[in-house]
């Protein structure tokens, strides 16, 4: 009986942390080619330290995301483990696939 414990609560430590119900689906750190981005469900931070998401528009699958002087975000195709990136200034786009 004590191992069957000991292997349950293993198990149960190796699954994956599930987002909470609050948590959008891009919510955690992203290996976009250029850098580790990190999202939560009102900060972006692409390595330089977390700024503050001021709004944030869903569109099915896709979200728009608005930070300080109107910078814009595009996060498309999102799903539990990859998504694309975009700059709606720069044009910039990345492959991203789920860290953690």
């Amino acid at each position: 009986m004590r191992i069957q414990l000991i292997a349950a609560a293993f198990l149960a430590s190796a699954a994956p942390v599930a987002l909470a119900a609050d948590q959008p689906v891009y919510a955690g750190t992203w290996d976009c080619e250029v850098s580790t981005f990190i999202f939560t469900d009102n900060t972006y931070d692409s390595g330089e330290g977390p700024m503050p998401v001021e709004k944030v528009e869903k569109e099915g699958e896709n979200y728009i995301l608005t930070l300080d002087g109107d910078y814009q975000i595009g996060l498309s195709s999102v799903t539990d483990t990859s998504m694309q990136w975009l700059s709606m200034a720069s044009g910039d786009m990345f492959e991203c696939k789920r860290v953690e």
